[in-house]
């Protein structure tokens, strides 16, 4: 996702990110991992990437996903941006033993 907040406060915004995101990406199958950026200006810049597994796990995804860009939009008074990409090779990320059955 990705989208601007006119906002020069966003400590409401990222904390909700901070605290929501994590956990309910978390329970989430096939999840690898959530980076948040952001690019301070009069109009920040906010970059929300998630990871995936696989497609399948990327689509079980979706509905959270839209679920917080309506939450996004609505606070940011700005439209979200939603794009997948593939990964094409990675540098110092360290792989995810496959889980193992207890």
């Amino acid at each position: 996702m990705t989208f601007f907040s006119e906002s020069a406060d966003m400590t409401d915004l990222v904390a909700a990110l901070r605290s929501d995101l994590p956990p309910v990406y978390e329970s989430n199958p096939g999840f690898r991992g959530l980076v948040v950026l952001v690019k301070p200006d009069v109009r920040n810049h906010v970059i929300a990437l998630t990871l995936w597994e696989d497609d399948d796990a990327l689509a079980g995804s979706e509905a959270i996903a839209d679920g917080f860009a309506d939450r996004i939009a609505a606070a940011t008074g700005t439209a979200v941006a939603r794009n997948v990409y593939d990964v094409l090779g990675t540098i110092g990320i360290v792989e995810r033993a496959p889980a193992t059955e207890p």
